[in-house]
């Protein structure tokens, strides 16, 4: 692009963008009548509670002021508690159009005891579980680290046995790299 091409671009964005360039000195007359930004403050906490009635409710959780929020929360969260839930797959799904031998090892965190350690080999279109968190016997919400290792690479991702986490996912991509990953809400 030449100059003669680049002039009139840069003289229309100029005035496009020339009255959010502009502004009042503070030193002027009108700059006592602009209004000022108050300083952000922190939002106000309340307790978490629970509206349901002792009948419908499950088990008992924290009891009021054990823990806060803040006022508003996203939508999605909004009914969050720390519940445990082993019930977490670890999932391998081999997307790539070779053959690919993997092996997956799982880790109890809190005590590095290996619960898992096995090398399989996934053909092409793989897609299946080949542990569940529920089968350590997690006491409550743990952390297992879960390594997978693949093509002379390893990589790993850790989930919990806590309601809002989810399986683990081990994928060989359609370009045949290893790809560990998550899901949580």
């Amino acid at each position: 692009m030449t100059f003669t091409n680049r002039a009139p671009i840069a003289l229309s964005l100029l005035l496009l963008t020339a009255g959010c360039l502009g502004g009042v000195p503070a030193d002027s007359p009108e700059s006592e009548a602009a209004t000022q930004t108050p300083p952000p403050t922190a939002e106000p906490r309340s307790l978490i509670t629970d509206s349901a009635s002792p009948t419908e409710r499950s088990p008992p959780g924290p009891t009021p002021g054990e823990r806060t929020r803040p006022e508003s929360t996203f939508e999605g969260t909004a009914g969050w508690s720390e519940q445990p839930d082993p019930d977490k797959a670890v999932h391998v799904e081999n997307r790539w159009n070779q053959s690919v031998e993997i092996r997956i090892r799982v880790v109890r965190e809190a005590t590095n005891e290996t619960v898992y350690d096995e090398t399989e080999t996934f053909e092409p279109g793989a897609d299946r579980d080949v542990y569940n968190l529920a089968d350590a016997d997690p006491d409550g919400i743990e952390s297992f680290r879960v390594t997978a290792t693949a093509r002379n690479a390893t990589e790993s991702v850790t989930i919990e046995t806590h309601e809002c986490h989810g399986n683990a996912y081990v994928e060989i991509t359609e370009n045949g790299e290893l790809y560990p990953y998550y899901a949580i809400c």
